[in-house]
């Protein structure tokens, strides 16, 4: 009883739920993954995939990251004020990484660039310390994610990796270095996305389950499959709509 007492005075059943969610959107180009990371609640982008005319055709805020300029500690900066919530000029919901795999790419660049002996991006391969640098960095983004009341949404490519020991192919979201067998971790949900159709009849699907090679899980309770997904049909109902 004392315990119980214990864990009641610091709040432990008194606290109030988590109602924010964190979803990783993974697929080829063109399958919905920046349209429907559109539809969460307020988002603001950091746009690291030159999405720029997308989202301001839909009045989206974002912050452009240029590949060769100073990722990471622009984007801790950002993190911090979103954190702390000061000076924003616009309501924020969600958080969007708009994508992790252009991100991871500019991270490297930038651990190349700035090491203690600066490498030619274009001429030498990445070394050891440089894909340890961009794993590095790419947690601590996600470690800052965790504390704040926000939607966090990441997107990403695929890229399919020979499974030696099953002899058959793995679909895994498509980032530099080993962080691509972490990044599933750090979400709650890890949606893959395809499209079928032509173009200009194409039906957009959100899989929340194993689909052909490619992995992905619900934490949240969402149905296997979603047609023409948005925020309102994956986390307002529990039901897919398809």
């Amino acid at each position: 009883m004392a315990l119980k007492d214990w864990i009641d005075s610091i709040g432990y059943y008194n606290e109030a739920p988590n109602s924010k969610t964190r979803v990783l959107l993974f697929g080829d180009t063109g399958v919905g993954k920046t349209r429907l990371a559109g539809t969460f609640p307020a988002p603001f982008f950091i746009d690291s995939d030159k999405g720029g005319k997308t989202l301001e055709s839909l009045h989206i805020p974002y912050l452009n990251i240029e590949r060769d300029g100073k990722v990471f500690e622009l984007i801790l900066d950002v993190l911090r004020s979103l954190r702390k919530k000061e000076d924003l000029p616009f309501v924020v919901q969600t958080l969007v990484f708009d994508s992790l795999t252009s991100l991871a790419d500019a991270l490297m660049v930038e651990a190349m660039r700035t090491g203690k002996v600066a490498a030619d991006v274009n001429r030498v391969k990445p070394e050891w310390d440089h894909y340890s640098i961009v794993q590095s960095r790419m947690k601590t983004f996600m470690k800052y994610c965790q504390d704040m009341q926000y939607n966090i949404v990441a997107t990403c490519g695929t890229k399919l990796e020979k499974d030696d020991v099953r002899g058959t192919f793995v679909g895994k979201p498509n980032i530099l270095g080993g962080y691509r067998d972490l990044v599933g971790f750090d979400f709650d949900d890890v949606i893959y996305m395809a499209c079928e159709g032509t173009q200009t009849a194409r039906k957009y699907k959100a899989y929340t389950t194993r689909v052909s090679y490619y992995d992905a899980k619900s934490r949240s309770g969402l149905a296997p499959v979603y047609e023409d997904p948005t925020y309102e049909k994956l986390y307002g109902k529990k039901e897919a709509t398809v």
